[in-house]
Parts: C-alpha cells; structure tokens; sequence
C-alpha cells in the first residue's frame, strides 16, 4: 500500500517555539488504521489481484523471449544472414514491447499508479479528514503520524489516537461485513526484471543484446 504523508496536522516551526510545553500533542498510526478497514483491505486486494494478472502477462511475455533466443542461439551457425537478422529483429520487438509493457503498467505514472490513486484516494481523505475532526474536537494542537515520516522517539500510550480514529472512521463508512481480514500481500515491486541470457559468442553475427 501506498504509505501516507507523514504529518496528519502541520507542525511548523515546532522545535524553534518557546511555548510548545503548553501545547497538547498526540499522534496515530496510519498504516494500523487503514489495516482495520475493510475498505481500504478491499481496495488494496483489488490492487494485488491486478498486479498478479499484469506479473502473468509479463512472465508470459519474458517466457516467450527466451524460448525465441534459445532457438535462436542454437540455429544461428546454420542460419543463413538474412534468417540471422530476421531472428534478431524479431528477439529486439519483443524485447521493446516487454519494456514497454512493464512501464505502462508499473512505471511512475503507469495504470497501476493511476489505479492506487482511484481506489485508495477517497479512503485516505476520509481518515484524514476525521482524524482532524476528531483533534479538533479533543483539543489537540498536533497530530502526528507515528508510521509515516517522521518517527517518534518517545510517546506516552495515553495520546495514541489511532483506535479512537478507527472507531469514528468506521462510522462515517458503510456498514459491510469482509471475510478473510489478516495480513496484506505485499504489492510485487513495480519495476521488474529478467535476467539477460548469455549468448553463445559469434564474431561474425553477434546478436545485440536486445533492449538492454
């Protein structure tokens, strides 16, 4: 999942203040609040199933290069210079439509990018704005977020607001019932990779290493 900002309410200048002992501060955590939402666990395996379909597709793509590479690496000495070219033209396509695949779907602004803003973006809005409603309402002048940026050294259990926050969270979304609630399946990284075959040297025809 992608993780939250660091700070749920601005602290400007806090260390620089002389009357920070006066101020209440508490903090949450943000990653245990979307953990117990089914919402947010819904999205997220919405998000890992396509990830999982997209992987498949590319694995496929990544096995059909090598099996083409190795029937080629093992033709190549009997293949004439235009079946040479050809079998190298055809390896160097398919390796471009594999990068272009692996950036379309997992690149910085691929579909999955696009995908986690759609699903998981009105969900952080709603923690977001409750857990300032709720600061508001108890007086705080500071929230932190205890999983994001900014790590905390020290902090008393008392100004833990986290399941405080998923209770009003809980509140303000539609009643559901999800089965299966436990760990998150970690989202395979974005941008993969497959090992590079070594070719058989050839002096008089070596193969470019395709998209490399």
């Amino acid at each position: 999942m992608k993780r939250i900002a660091g700070l749920i309410l601005l602290l400007p200048l806090f260390l620089a203040g002389t009357s920070h002992a006066q101020q209440k501060i508490a903090y949450v955590d943000i990653a245990a609040i979307m953990k117990a939402l089914p919402e947010a666990q819904d999205a997220q395996s919405k998000l890992d199933a396509l990830v999982e379909s997209w992987q498949k597709e590319l694995e496929a793509m990544e096995k059909e290069w090598q099996k083409k590479f190795n029937d080629y690496d093992k033709r190549k000495l009997i293949l004439t210079d235009q079946g040479r070219a050809n079998a190298e033209r055809e390896l160097q396509e398919l390796d471009r439509q594999i990068m272009e695949f692996r950036e379309k779907k997992f690149g910085q602004n691929g579909e999955l990018f696009a995908k986690e803003n759609e699903l998981m973006q009105p969900i952080q809005n709603v923690v977001f704005q409750q857990i300032q409603e709720l600061a508001v309402e108890l007086g705080y002048d500071y929230v932190f977020d205890k999983s994001g940026g900014v790590s905390i050294i020290y902090a008393k259990d008392t100004y833990d607001l986290t399941n405080k926050a998923i209770d009003r969270i809980k509140k303000m979304l539609p009643a559901r019932t999800v089965s299966g609630q436990g760990e998150t399946p970690q989202t395979p990284p974005r941008e993969g990779g497959r090992p590079t075959p070594t070719p058989t040297p050839d002096t008089k025809n070596p193969l470019p290493v395709p998209g490399r």
